[in-house]
């Protein structure tokens, strides 16, 4: 049984009536299958989940990213100052989308859903590069007002090109031909630019307002700012600064579990203390700190192994990767080219009916439908014959395409035309109908030219040549705006050239493991043509982020140490934070995979591998390698490569040598 909804495209109008109809007929009972499907079915339950995953994103992502802070800082308070401000840009964001979907933006869950992942992903990776510069400082600083400036002068122009960088590279996606895919580029940089605003202005005020303590227990200290034993009870100092580590950590464990049962009467006092000037007593948590926090963290401050340009994990890599720069280059485009190999099981097999990874009543009616009747008949091509003379003439051309079962007689007419519709053999949300359309459009206009032909078929194939032409188009654009930015940065040619083309090798290859993993470990029938563009501009973008978070850092140590030394220092210096950065943003980007959409979970996939990927082998070990092998020439044309900053000219492990610098005596 057929029917037809009175639409103008809102999704109450096309909701309501369809829910009411399967409130009514759905599955009555007693052996009797019923389901609504057709095309205002699938846009039902489209609508039905872009509505409902919105709560289930967010409160996925913020959780994961709470279990990432806490793993990362490892402090029971420090996790909420930057989750605050990142809340803060979430909130700041959805208010500004709003007012720009008011203005004709076209805003849809899709979008709205990696809005918010970006706010999140990126807005904790500048959280923590402005964190880690500031915590640097404090360990040389002691008053945190000056640190904080400090790390604003030296991280803020890395933050603030990083967001540039993503926000011009998504505001290209303005110019796609399909709306959703336009939409997602104002209101993708929109939550980009909320999340940096936040970062470089609300979190640095919380920072200095809460001060160093906030990193408790491991709160950097300078000699003069460390707490001093000597005004600690014999008790503190025995069991907990000097005692064994596990009972220092029962003690200072249990002292937090006491403040969180207690926190609204800790709250409470110390709001009564701030309203009488401090008259009166810190009762809970005056004593707990005298007793036990302020000892933890002065055993903490005494056993800290600060990781610095000299120290580290991250060191002993970029000494590993300086001891052999050719061999690192080597072995890293291997393992990068190996994994292109994936992008043999390219497939843009994923329609309309396989979009879901639960079972919706759309898709379930259309099986039943496909049993009895032409797997078309649900929803039709509609032939529109601007003359109703050519009527007979369009009806036999278009019956005469092979896969086409049946044309209607004229169904409606009016002032445009008249509106035949054709039932097609295979399902119309299918590849096979999607290769019906072309043929039907020229049988159709050869009997009379200017017919159209419509329905949801023709509007699917329409959408996915869209795609495919916006995915040919978009790209070169990004990498121009990217180059023109990273060229104004880090004032080089060469060294832009290197990072894009890093970061481009980085995307093909998590776009072939992407491929592989959908056809041979998930079973998904393809994926979008939209995906590689998608991909492309969120793994481009948020790539050079994080090059830019090295690459910057590193001309600031080359003016002071050489290219050499000073690509090492930045990796050792930035190496820790930027890893933390990337398992985030990847981690963020993984909660889509917990939407019932292919689509999502496809993109999600990709984009967290290709930011791990980036991270931890394309940042950490094959830019600076080519960076050492290249040395002073990596910031042609700028001064930089002449005098090559703090490195004397001719000395050993230059551009092109595998031997390290001798390094000087020690004292």
């Amino acid at each position: 049984m057929s029917a037809y909804i009175r639409g103008d495209g809102e999704a109450e109008t096309i909701l309501d009536p369809i829910q009411e109809w399967r409130d009514i007929a759905s599955d009555p009972g007693k052996g009797l299958d019923v389901k609504v499907t057709g095309g205002a079915g699938y846009a039902a339950d489209a609508i039905e989940v872009f509505t409902s995953i919105n709560g289930t994103l967010l409160f996925a992502a913020v959780s994961l990213v709470i279990v990432l802070l806490i793993a990362i800082y490892r402090s029971p308070i420090f996790l909420f100052i930057p989750l605050l401000a990142v809340m803060f840009a979430e909130t700041l964001s959805r208010s500004v989308g709003y007012g720009v979907s008011e203005l004709g933006v076209t805003v849809n869950g899709q979008s709205s859903s990696i809005m918010s992942i970006l706010v999140l992903g990126a807005g904790t990776d500048y959280a923590l590069l402005i964190v880690a510069r500031y915590r640097e400082e404090l360990h040389r600083t002691d008053d945190r007002h000056e640190a904080m400036a400090t790390a604003i002068r030296s991280a803020g122009p890395a933050v603030f090109a990083s967001a540039a960088t993503v926000i011009a590279a998504l505001l290209c996606l303005t110019i796609a031909k399909v709306n959703g895919t336009s939409g997602l580029g104002p209101i993708g940089a929109i939550g980009v630019a909320c999340a940096a605003l936040s970062m470089l202005t609300l979190l640095p005020a919380l920072l200095v307002v809460f001060g160093r303590r906030a990193f408790w227990p491991f709160v950097p200290q300078t000699p003069s700012t460390a707490p001093n034993d000597s005004e600690m009870s014999e008790r503190a100092r025995s069991s907990i600064v000097e005692g064994s580590r596990f009972g220092a950590f029962i003690r200072a464990a249990g002292a937090s579990l006491v403040v969180f049962l207690l926190l609204p009467l800790v709250l409470l006092n110390a709001l009564l203390r701030a309203l009488t000037g401090g008259r009166i007593p810190s009762l809970i948590a005056g004593p707990l700190d005298r007793a036990v926090f302020t000892p933890y963290e002065l055993r903490r401050h005494r056993h800290e192994h600060t990781a610095d340009a000299t120290h580290g994990f991250w060191k002993r890599v970029g000494d590993r990767v300086a001891a052999g720069p050719g061999r690192v280059i080597a072995g890293s485009v291997a393992v990068l080219i190996v994994l292109c190999a994936g992008l043999g099981f390219f497939s843009t097999g994923l329609t309309t009916n396989d979009s879901y990874r639960t079972e919706v009543e759309s898709v379930q009616g259309q099986e039943i439908l496909s049993q009895s009747f032409p797997a078309g008949a649900s929803a039709p091509a509609d032939v529109i014959v601007r003359s109703e003379g050519d009527v007979e003439a369009v009806s036999r051309a278009v019956e005469g395409v092979d896969g086409v079962e049946a044309v209607s007689p004229p169904v409606a007419s009016g002032e445009r035309g008249v509106l035949l519709q054709a039932t097609l053999g295979p399902q119309p949300y299918s590849t096979e109908a999607f290769d019906l359309v072309e043929p039907i459009r020229d049988a159709a206009r050869e009997a009379a030219p200017g017919t159209l032909v419509g329905g949801a078929s023709a509007v699917e194939f329409d959408v996915r040549e869209a795609a495919a032409s916006d995915s040919i188009l978009i790209p070169p654009i990004v990498l121009v705006v990217v180059l023109v930015i990273l060229a104004i940065l880090l004032r080089s040619l060469i060294a832009p050239l290197v990072l894009v083309a890093t970061v481009i090798v980085s995307f093909l290859a998590a776009l072939g493991v992407g491929y592989f993993a959908f056809d041979v470990i998930f079973g998904f029938p393809g994926s979008d043509p939209s995906l590689p563009l998608f991909a492309f501009v969120f793994l481009v973008a948020l790539g050079v982020d994080y090059n830019i978070f090295l690459v910057a850092r590193a001309r600031e140590e080359t003016l002071k140490h050489g290219t050499r030394e000073g690509m090492l220092r930045a990796l050792a210096v930035t190496g820790g934070v930027i890893t933390s950065a990337g398992i985030v943003l990847a981690g963020t980007f993984s909660v889509l995979a917990v939407l019932p959409l292919v689509f999502l979970t496809e993109i999600g996939f990709v984009v967290a591998f290709g930011v791990l990927l980036d991270t931890f082998l394309v940042r950490s070990v094959l830019v600076p390698a080519l960076g050492v092998t290249l040395g002073s020439r990596f910031w042609w044309p700028s001064k930089l490569a002449e005098t090559d900053g703090g490195g004397p000219p001719g000395v050993p492990g230059r551009a092109g040598s595998d031997e390290p610098e001798p390094q000087p005596a020690q004292a």
